[in-house]
């Protein structure tokens, strides 16, 4: 059983300090070098249990999960085994949502996976099969034909299964422990300024206003209306899959802040500017919604938006040019 732990707290001081002409550099590699030996450390334990065929990597949303299971996978035929990767991302199926009193629908929901296809493909790559994943394209919002090459690990492989719910009793439940190993992914952290600014939850709002943006044509006012959905939809899962998991993985920078605080408060203040204009664009995550709004509820998500960019103007900025082309950060900043 997994618990959180090695919580890192950095103070607006700590990351003033960090801009000195040779603090950042020394500091980035230092922070991106723990990441990198907290994985391998992982790596060589799979490696030394024969009976694992699966890892399952599990995490609330922009936790780096997918980055991380592409360094796990690269770490695992480093050491000579064959190992592939396998997204329940792709076996989304948006044909049946539930909504929240305020219309928002639910796509963190188990429900909205085709667990069974997913299981289904599982159970053939680990008896050797060759199997082609479905694909899911996130800007429209639906399973496109797959152009994807077959994937399978052969006899002796490992398939590293990464998604939200990675860790459901869906996936699991058809292997026996000594089968498998579960890895819990998830920034744990606080930045703290005579008080605490942001937590851990904010960080990962940051990260996924960040991403949206970039990667899914959504907007930082959609994001922050859509994040109450987020956080209550986790809460039905977040305990259970931690406890399922082996290890827990930190995937929390040190020095992300300077460049992911700057990043999101741009995007905020493009959106609220915008929406003082009367120009914002609906939710893209509306769209879908059984009250057909545009916005969940637009004054609240206003009224976090402006909180956010208050306590954001205290951190001090880095450019993104100084993020590592290796960094999972990137996970989030790359178009």
């Amino acid at each position: 059983m997994a618990n959180l732990q090695d919580k890192i707290r950095v103070s607006i001081d700590d990351l003033e300090d960090m801009l000195g002409v040779f603090g950042l550099p020394d500091f980035i590699s230092k922070a991106e070098s723990r990441f990198v030996r907290h994985t391998a450390e992982i790596a060589e334990e799979v490696c030394s249990r024969p009976t694992v065929k699966v890892v399952f990597v599990s995490g609330p949303t922009s936790s780096g999960k997918t980055t991380f299971t592409d360094r796990l996978v690269s770490q695992l035929q480093q050491r000579g085994k064959k190992a592939i990767r396998l997204s329940l991302d792709d076996y989304y199926n948006l044909q049946a949502l539930n909504f929240d009193a305020e219309g928002r629908p639910d796509f963190e929901s188990v429900n909205t996976l085709d667990m069974r296809l997913a299981s289904m493909d599982l159970a053939r790559l680990v008896s050797g099969d060759a199997v082609v994943p479905p694909t899911f394209d996130f800007k429209i919002r639906q399973r496109v034909e797959s152009d994807k090459p077959a994937l399978s690990i052969g006899k002796d492989g490992i398939v590293v299964v990464e998604g939200l719910h990675g860790l459901c009793e869906e996936t699991t439940g058809s292997f026996d422990k000594e089968q498998y190993m579960g890895i819990f992914i998830m920034p744990y952290a606080s930045v703290m300024q005579d008080r605490r600014l942001l937590d851990s939850d904010d960080l990962r709002m940051l990260r996924r206003i960040v991403r949206d943006v970039r990667h899914r044509g959504a907007h930082a006012l959609t994001t922050i209306d859509y994040w109450p959905m987020i956080q209550n939809s986790e809460q039905d899962y977040y305990r259970d899959y931690l406890t399922r998991a082996d290890y827990h993985v930190n995937s929390f920078l040190a020095y992300e802040p300077l460049v992911i605080a700057a990043l999101a408060r741009r995007d905020i203040e493009d959106a609220l500017s915008a929406y003082d204009q009367g120009l914002l664009a609906p939710s893209v995550f509306m769209e879908r919604s059984n009250m057909k709004k545009d916005f969940a509820n637009i004054e609240q998500a206003v009224a976090k938006a402006r909180m956010l960019d208050s306590w954001l103007s205290m951190i001090p900025q880095a450019g993104e040019a100084f993020v590592p082309k290796t960094s999972i950060l990137n996970e989030f900043l790359c178009l």
